[in-house]
């Protein structure tokens, strides 16, 4: 399967999860395996927005056993498992994902989400490095970067969190309008003797 299906299958997930959770499988008829994969298959080309949420996730599982090293079908089953409220199975399929691409950013996001999800809003020592190095990677990832440093600040390390914030600010454009959270921000972290940084 292409990156290009991938893509496709990933764009059709959300509109189709809460289908199955609230349908099942239903048609799913005694075919072999590999004459309903190639029916899929056809549809993936053909008819991408009327997979259900179980072909999916069939077409998914398929892309693993195909392309072993691929982190995406990984990530994807891992939003699939997510939004049907199972972060704990989400969590595996992220580092499934990881395993086979440590620096693919959707997956370092996303397991640090279910992290924090997991630990009730906090940002641990786990969640703050995976979002580290996804905005090291990424610096659209501002979010990430963001998240990285509350979890400097929650561990205690103001100053670490600071510098990451400041960092954060600075490569902002001029009139992104996230640049008065950050220096909001900026300024509670830096209580004790930190200004604001200079426009």
């Amino acid at each position: 399967m292409s990156r290009t299906n991938l893509a496709i299958l990933g764009a059709c997930l959300a509109v189709g999860v809460a289908g199955y959770i609230l349908v099942g499988t239903p048609g799913a008829g005694d075919q072999p395996m590999s004459q309903r994969q190639a029916a899929l298959a056809e549809k993936v080309a053909t008819d991408p927005q009327s997979l259900s949420p179980a072909e999916l996730l069939s077409r998914l599982e398929q892309a693993v056993k195909d392309q072993p090293d691929a982190p995406e079908p990984h990530f994807f089953i891992g939003e699939m498992l997510r939004a049907q409220g199972r972060p704990q199975d989400a969590l595996r399929a992220y580092q499934s994902a990881l395993r086979r691409n440590s620096d693919y950013v959707p997956a370092l996001v996303a397991l640090s989400d279910v992290l924090v999800e997991l630990s009730g809003g906090t940002v641990g020592p786990d969640a703050t490095r995976l979002y580290a190095r996804a905005y090291e990677l990424d610096e659209t990832q501002v979010r990430a970067g963001m998240f990285a440093a509350m979890g400097a600040a929650q561990a205690g390390d103001q100053e670490k969190a600071e510098q990451a914030m400041r960092y954060i600010y600075a490569r902002l454009p001029k009139d992104d309008p996230r640049r008065e959270r950050f220096r909001a921000m900026i300024e509670a972290i830096g209580e004790e003797g930190a200004t604001a940084p200079p426009d």
